[in-house]
């Protein structure tokens, strides 16, 4: 650029030169820095003020010298702002329509920048020779921009937050209408965006009884100005869940006293709540189980396991072994001195004195010919009545006998599953492989004596490569046995045909065993009680068995089931690991 800083020359015309001088004067005593351009003779003029704002002299451009638009202005303008400042007042240069305008930061001599306001408009006067003047003024606004970036930047910071924050957060004007809501409100209420909500009621956004509610609470803080605080409010969302908000809502106050806006944080208590419920269910089933627990705990066999686990700990299954091993000599003792007995009885001339009953009274009137009539009816009353005597108890002596026998074969049974726990006792407590199909033949081994005995046919079906699994032997030993003699007691002795089978095969990717039996079965609703402590059938029974066998089970990350068609059909044990 060519202009040169200059004041007006004497060639411009009076009365412009009037206004100008006016205008001069004006600027001057405001402390506005003042700038006239001619587009058309690139004259251009600025006052002291232009450039003191700045922190600099205007003789050092010169008035009237060969400093020109460039060096004053251009070259002062922030490196930034350069190109678009240059270009708006080219712009209104070439149309000098209405007022100018424009923004940018220029050069101060200590090296900050300051923010100019610049307005300028045409002066066009049709007398003029030199032809149009665009006059105008630089106003500093540092402080008022500073000010303003500073504000933006606060509210850039707060909206960030609440934007960034999971609670709820929303200004309300002072009819109930959104103004604001941050990203969690906008989620909340299933909208896309910030501006779906802005300027609508609740009513509106939640056309339901939660609409209405909370509506009525907005009037209520906006009317009387009392501040509603940790309300816990219930919402249903679309997929008809629970959602619980802790809500409160403050009125806002201006200098005026007067309620301009109300400010609401809603705080997601939903997980919370769902705690709530699910420890009071907690409670109340712990109250409900608080007797049952105190009767387990006075129950025998688990006072039984909890002693044996004690013995055990405290290193003394030589004891117990020692003990089994005693009580086991004794009861082959016993089991012999019976035998023996049972032996006597079959020897027993019991036979001799019937036959000797039956000749006398075949011979009674011989007889009474050669004693009398009435020692001879004597004779063979008291020996009938001495072979019904022997007879009714020999037959008592061996029902007991058998009865004893029986119990002999229990305890064993017993005495062998405790000889198998102190044995592997150790690899229980850490899971083994185990070997069903060897679990299986060994509880074949221990009931087949008393299985044979009843006419029992035991059938065993298992698959081969039925792969081994990790457990404990012992318990689980325990749970076989326990079905098994189940299905021996349900078997009605004068049946015809009495069977037991067990078939163990691979069933999606678990090891399948189903003990079947012919025996008395059971109907429906007694089905349903099986598994409750204390409950039991039989009429010695504990009530445990069945219980501690789906335990046992179940610890294994099993099932356990019993299932029977009605009574007379059977039933069928399912184990499932």
């Amino acid at each position: 650029m060519d202009n040169k800083l200059q004041t007006p020359s004497a060639s411009q015309p009076e009365n412009v030169n009037k206004d100008l001088a006016k205008y001069k004067a004006l600027v001057k005593a405001s402390n506005t820095g003042a700038w006239e351009y001619s587009p058309e003779t690139e004259f251009f003029w600025c006052n002291a003020i232009y450039f003191s704002m700045l922190g600099r002299d205007i003789t050092d451009y010169g008035v009237g010298g060969d400093k020109d638009l460039k060096r004053a202005w251009y070259d002062l303008l922030h490196p930034d702002d350069r190109e678009n400042a240059a270009k708006a007042f080219k712009e209104y240069i070439n149309n000098p329509v209405g007022q100018y305008e424009n923004y940018f930061r220029m050069s101060h001599a200590d090296g900050h920048w300051v923010w100019i306001w610049s307005r300028g408009r045409l002066l066009n006067d049709n007398d003029t020779q030199d032809g149009i003047v665009v006059i105008g003024t630089h106003v500093d606004i540092t402080k008022h921009k500073e000010a303003e970036e500073a504000t933006l930047q606060e509210r850039i910071l707060l909206r960030t937050l609440i934007d960034s924050l999971p609670d709820i957060i929303f200004v309300k004007d002072a009819e109930g209408r959104k103004i604001i809501a941050n990203r969690a409100d906008v989620k909340a209420m299933g909208a896309k965006s910030e501006a779906e909500v802005i300027g609508k009621t609740d009513i509106e956004l939640y056309p339901n009884e939660s609409g209405l509610r909370g509506f009525e609470d907005d009037m209520s803080v906006l009317k009387k100005g009392v501040s509603l605080l940790n309300k816990e409010e219930l919402f249903m969302d679309d997929d008809g869940r629970k959602r619980w908000m802790l809500t409160s809502k403050i009125p806002v106050i201006d200098d005026n006293g007067k309620i301009i806006r109300m400010l609401g944080i809603g705080h997601n208590i939903t997980a919370r709540k769902e705690s709530e419920e699910i420890l009071n269910k907690l409670n109340q089933d712990l109250y409900a189980q608080s007797e049952e627990l105190k009767v387990l705990n006075q129950q025998l066999t688990k006072q039984k396991e909890q002693e044996l686990e004690k013995a055990i700990a405290q290193g003394k299954f030589e004891i117990a072994s020692e003990v089994l091993h005693d009580i086991g000599n004794a009861l082959v003792g016993f089991g012999s001195y019976l035998n023996r007995i049972n032996r006597s009885l079959e020897l027993n001339n019991l036979e001799t004195i019937k036959n000797l009953a039956q000749f006398l009274k075949a011979q009674e009137n011989a007889i009474a010919g050669a004693i009398g009539a009435q020692k001879a009816g004597a004779l063979v009353t008291l020996t009938e009545g001495l072979a019904n005597t022997h007879t009714e108890n020999q037959n008592e002596i061996a029902v007991t006998m058998r009865e004893l026998l029986n119990i002999i074969t229990h305890i064993q049974d017993i005495l062998n599953i405790q000889r198998q726990f102190v044995k592997d006792h150790g690899v229980s407590q850490n899971r083994k492989p185990v070997n069903l199909e060897s679990l299986i033949d060994n509880c074949r081994s221990m009931l087949f004596a008393s299985m044979d005995k009843k006419g029992i046919q035991l059938n065993i079906t298992v698959q081969p490569g039925l792969p081994i699994i990790k457990g404990d032997h012992t318990k689980l030993m325990q749970v076989i046995l326990n079905v098994l003699k189940n299905s021996i007691e349900a078997i009605n002795m004068d049946r015809p045909e009495k069977a037991i089978s067990i078939a163990a095969h691979l069933q999606a990717g678990k090891v399948e065993i189903n003990i079947t039996d012919n025996g008395e079965g059971f109907t429906p609703e007694t089905g349903k009680r099986f598994f409750e402590r204390g409950f039991t059938t039989k009429k010695t029974g504990t009530g445990l068995g069945l219980y501690n066998c789906r335990s046992i089970i179940e610890s294994h990350d099993g099932t356990f089931e019993i299932k029977s068609d009605g009574p007379g059909m059977g039933a069928v044990t399912v184990i499932r690991l």
